[in-house]
């Protein structure tokens, strides 16, 4: 069992608010300040919180998987609620806050069914296997 003070966790943490940083910096700031990633502006925003769901499943590894999504929900919510103030950021919002959830929704799908299928594990060894 590794401890709360493990190299991995502090890692794992540093990682998770570097990202978030990165996310708000990248949401706010004017769109010629970021260099264009891939050819979808919507892909962006899916990568990018695909990235920070998963640091964050691995910083707040004691988090039920409920609580880490209501986080980062919360998290898209409100940056693109700020976008809404920002004139050059206006046009997409709603499609953006989508792609924020897709994002969110795929990082979190492979945590949801191992907990899913860990909830049916037998307590008593079986012949099948």
């Amino acid at each position: 069992m590794r401890k709360d003070n493990d190299l991995l966790a502090i890692c794992a943490r540093a990682a998770f608010l570097l990202l978030t940083a990165a996310l708000c910096f990248a949401s706010l700031a004017p769109a010629d300040w970021l260099p264009r990633l891939f050819y979808s502006y919507h892909l962006e925003h899916f990568a990018a919180f695909y990235l920070v769901t998963l640091a964050m499943i691995f910083a707040r590894y004691r988090a039920r998987i409920r609580r880490l999504v209501g986080d980062v929900v919360v998290l898209a919510s409100v940056l693109e609620g700020l976008r809404l103030f920002i004139p050059s950021h206006q046009f997409s919002v709603f499609e953006d806050w989508v792609a924020d959830l897709g994002g969110v929704l795929a990082a979190l799908a492979p945590v949801a069914a191992a907990d899913f299928r860990r909830s049916f594990e037998s307590r008593r060894p079986s012949a099948e296997a």
